[in-house]
């Protein structure tokens, strides 16, 4: 066993949980320590700098001292407010279908409009809603037996938990400057065909870092550890070789 391996941090992104790495965790648990925070059940953080502080609490509870730290979704959000204040614990940092940009006036009020939702209607009927527009249509072509299950296992979020998660997304600041003073190469996972972020403005993240590497899922939407956890896992380790 190598005591020397290489930590990676995978942090999941609104309206899932730790479960959905679990395809990409098989593939590089051999080579690497990966380490999967659950957020899916907070309801305590009014910000993602608390998100991101109760994360450094995470860490320093398991005495990880330096990791690789990637962020799905809002676990990107969490994971660049986690750079900004604890970048001496980060030896590489990725963006998973993620963005440094804050949202738009126009985001904001559809955050507002899901978050009534919720209020009405509950967890189930807005995974239900929304589980189309997380994964390329390839992909719900050829497995419409995943979208039921991914209803199945994440309808049961508690609805304040997710509340929780929109509002701080939605008051989110700009962070592109966190990436362009990073001092190591930053890896971008980008679906084409994803429908939550869209591909130019999460390629266009990539003249931040001093040095990026972007990688791109052809046929993925927002999901890519689900859609293409092989490619996922590959793209993830190759970065790794080279931090």
């Amino acid at each position: 066993m190598n005591l020397h391996r290489k930590t990676l941090v995978l942090l999941h992104g609104h309206g899932v949980d730790d479960s959905i790495w679990d395809s990409v965790d098989a593939l590089l648990n051999e080579y690497y320590t990966v380490v999967r925070p659950n957020i899916s059940l907070f309801t305590f953080c009014k910000t993602v700098e608390e998100y991101a502080d109760e994360l450094h609490r995470f860490l320093t509870t398991a005495v990880i001292e330096k990791c690789t730290l990637i962020g799905h979704s809002m676990g990107g959000y969490i994971a660049l407010a986690f750079a900004e204040k604890y970048p001496e614990m980060l030896e590489g940092f990725g963006l998973f279908h993620s963005t440094a940009y804050a949202d738009d006036e126009s985001k904001k009020h559809q955050r507002n409009q899901t978050i009534d939702m919720l209020r009405n209607y509950g967890t189930e009927m807005f995974v239900k809603n929304t589980v189309g527009n997380l994964y390329g249509d390839r992909f719900k072509e050829l497995y419409p037996e995943k979208l039921k299950e991914h209803v199945a296992r994440f309808g049961k979020i508690p609805t304040e938990a997710l509340i929780t998660g929109i509002n701080a997304m939605r008051d989110r600041e700009d962070r592109t400057a966190v990436l362009a003073t990073m001092p190591f190469p930053v890896l971008f996972i980008i679906g084409m065909q994803d429908k939550l972020i869209p591909f130019e403005s999460c390629i266009s993240l990539s003249d931040y870092p001093k040095q990026s590497y972007p990688f791109i899922l052809a046929e993925a939407g927002h999901m890519g550890m689900v859609e293409r956890p092989d490619a996922s896992a590959r793209m993830i380790s190759w970065y790794m070789s080279k931090i």
